[in-house]
């Protein structure tokens, strides 16, 4: 590969995903597979634009992320199955810019590592279009990020826990969903997704029970989804949420993301509800809530919510694209 570091340069975009029905926990740590299949919404808002450019004149790899130099152990991997791949030998050049808090609980690493796979790639003079059907290319993307393979593809994207395939379940042209996405704190969490899981699957005494009645979820989901049942959606997200949550506060030590806010978002959700507002809540491993609702309601549940969030933490978010590249 005659490398330089403007000709190589590839840009490439990817937008955080919000799973509906839950993924959290590992049936095989190493190859990062997910000991439960997870139904997401990708989002058009919150996304990471990460340029890789493969440069003969670099000792090692440089990453900056929002303007700062770090050091990232998955980076680093990743980039070494690409030069792998395409038996390339040069280091890498990677500039990422983040548009939301990182390791904070918004999925920054699936949308982070999406737009990684997708630049390094191309960057590394791999080819190929429906790259979310490539398995070299799916392992690669999963092993830096276990929910990233959700945003390779847009609207509602199922993950097949078997399989480690993500499939389209529908692009949201004929569907108006939007996501309000309250962001309650922009501190890095104190136990990371990784180290959650894994003590989850350790010390939960729901844990087992967690995978055992997962698939009902993920039944009832499609068929809202293919019924474009909103109401039945929501309530199996909400379903799906705090049983995941609850499987979290059982491990040992107890493992909590939420905090007192959150709560209080949630309690107005649910009164938003009582109010004749179709609204629904998720959280992931973090504290922020997202609350699913149609187009029409969006206004209304950030009114809503305008007492205990401030305005500029609050968005609503529709449904995006899938990761793709964009002019650098």
């Amino acid at each position: 590969m005659n490398s330089s570091s403007t000709e190589n340069s590839v840009t490439a975009q990817a937008g955080i995903n919000i799973a509906l029905v839950k993924y959290w926990g590992k049936r095989d740590p190493f190859a990062n597979l997910p000991a439960v299949g997870s139904i997401s919404l990708t989002l058009d808002t919150f996304v990471t634009t990460t340029t890789v450019c493969f440069d003969d004149g670099l000792d090692r790899d440089h990453f900056v992320l929002n303007e700062a130099a770090r050091d990232d152990e998955r980076v680093t991997h990743l980039l070494d199955q690409i030069r792998k791949t395409a038996r390339v030998e040069h280091f890498a050049r990677v500039t990422s810019v983040n548009t939301v808090p990182t390791a904070s609980g918004l999925a920054s690493s699936a949308s982070g590592t999406a737009a990684l796979a997708l630049a390094a790639w191309h960057a590394a003079g791999l080819s190929g279009d429906k790259l979310a059907e490539n398995p070299t290319f799916l392992d690669m993307v999963r092993k830096g990020s276990g929910s990233a393979p959700r945003s390779l593809l847009g609207g509602l994207v199922e993950l097949d826990k078997e399989t480690g395939g993500v499939q389209c379940l529908n692009q949201m042209d004929d569907w108006p969903l939007r996501m309000v996405v309250a962001r309650l704190s922009r501190e890095e969490k104190s136990v990371s997704s990784r180290d959650g899981m894994a003590r989850t699957r350790a010390t939960s005494p729901y844990f087992g029970a967690w995978v055992q009645n997962h698939p009902t979820d993920l039944a009832d989901a499609r068929n809202a989804i293919a019924r474009r049942d909103l109401t039945r959606l929501g309530s199996v997200m909400e379903r799906s949420t705090m049983r995941m949550h609850a499987c979290m506060m059982a491990s040992d030590p107890p493992l909590r993301y939420l905090k007192g806010t959150t709560l209080t978002v949630m309690d107005r959700v649910e009164s938003l509800r009582d109010e004749g507002i179709g609204a629904w809540y998720t959280m992931d491993a973090g504290p922020h809530v997202k609350i699913l609702c149609h187009a029409d309601d969006a206004p209304t549940v950030v009114n809503a919510l305008a007492d205990y969030v401030p305005s500029n933490d609050l968005t609503i978010a529709r449904p995006g694209p899938g990761a793709h590249l964009v002019e650098s």
